[in-house]
């Protein structure tokens, strides 16, 4: 038996009764189309078995607990989100969610939810991993399959991101989106690690890097990407960071779903679109601010150059050829601030 098959029994162990080839057709399910036009980008699977020993013993805690649970039924809208949103936003005409919804109605659900008791809400549960089920069920207007289970804030991060690597239904934007919100609620980098199912902190980092320098509301306006990989996001990262143009090319982005080909765009034709646009953006930048140079000269006499660009206005006095003419302006200096502020004092009375 090989690796790949061990680690589907123990994983089929860890979600009590559910036939593994039920759990196949469920992620089947959610995942469209998509699975035969997706790259992969972000090898998981491979990350995970890397790192599958060092939480075999999480694991089979949770694996106990889950084997003495039985599936329960409850009203969705009794489940609140998990502590750590690991998904970006979905609306509910997204193509994946409605095939998901469509396969719910006509097959009913296969695969659990799972939830806790919610730790600061009577009578509430917070979701572990299964949010887009729990909206489905939601949406349809039926009760949602669910274990219940007592879990520690740990234990319910190490459940969501095991389910994600192994059903490899996260995007790397989303990955690390997650990443980075998991360092931001306290968790080391160890147990972030194994949540999103990488082999290195240096993969963390790396992911960090990125979310640090794209804002959260373009990762909102394209969504997941699941077929843009790191090389990609980091560098469109770069372009959103280029010092004094980040601010333009950010501006031109966000003004991308005004465009009626933003709106009939899914999310990896938006990163396309936005990736675009900002190296465009960065380009017209990047021209408009290029210095003009100009000398400064009288019948024959060269005093200096002076460049101008739409950043600064530069002047280079020749010293050793016009020391006479360097000082008078040095003089000036003071006397031609004080002039250009009695003019502009002449022009705010007006």
């Amino acid at each position: 038996m090989n690796k790949a098959s061990n680690r589907a029994k123990r994983l089929a162990g860890m979600f009590g009764a559910v036939d593994p080839n039920e759990l196949a057709k469920q992620a089947e399910a959610e995942k469209s189309d998509k699975t035969t036009s997706r790259p992969m980008t972000t090898a998981p699977t491979k990350a995970l078995q890397a790192s599958f020993a060092s939480i075999e013993e999480e694991n089979l805690r949770l694996k106990a607990e889950l084997e003495k649970s039985q599936t329960v039924e409850l009203d969705p809208i009794t489940v609140r989100a998990s502590i750590i949103q690991d998904r970006l936003e979905w609306t509910d005409d997204d193509p994946d969610f409605r095939s998901l919804v469509t396969s719910i109605k006509e097959e009913g659900q296969r695969l659990p939810i799972l939830v806790r008791p919610h730790p600061a809400e009577n009578g509430q549960y917070q979701l572990a991993y299964g949010a887009r089920r729990n909206r489905a069920c939601m949406v349809l207007g039926q009760k949602v399959k669910a274990y219940v289970q007592e879990l520690s804030d740990e234990e319910l991060v190490i459940a969501q991101g095991l389910e994600n690597n192994e059903r490899k239904n996260l995007s790397f934007i989303e990955q690390a989106v997650y990443a980075v919100a998991l360092l931001e609620a306290g968790f080391t980098r160890k147990l972030v690690a194994k949540s999103v199912g990488v082999a290195s902190d240096t993969t963390i980092s790396k992911m960090s890097a990125i979310v640090a320098l794209v804002p959260a509301d373009i990762f909102r306006l394209i969504g997941p990407a699941p077929k843009i990989g790191r090389n990609r996001w980091e560098a469109f990262a770069s372009l959103a960071d280029r010092g004094a143009k980040k601010s333009s090319i950010l501006e031109a982005v966000r003004a991308l779903p005004e465009s009626a080909v933003w709106k009939g765009a899914d999310s990896n034709k938006r990163f396309e679109l936005a990736y675009r646009t900002a190296e465009k953006a960065d380009k017209f930048r990047t021209t408009k601010s290029r210095a003009e140079k100009s000398r400064l000269e009288n019948e024959g006499r060269s005093f200096g150059t002076m460049e101008q660009s739409s950043n600064a206005v530069k002047i280079f006095l020749d010293a050793k050829k016009e020391p006479a003419f360097a000082q008078f302006v040095a003089d000036k200096m003071t006397a031609l601030i004080e002039e250009f502020k009695k003019g502009e004092g002449k022009q705010a009375s007006k």
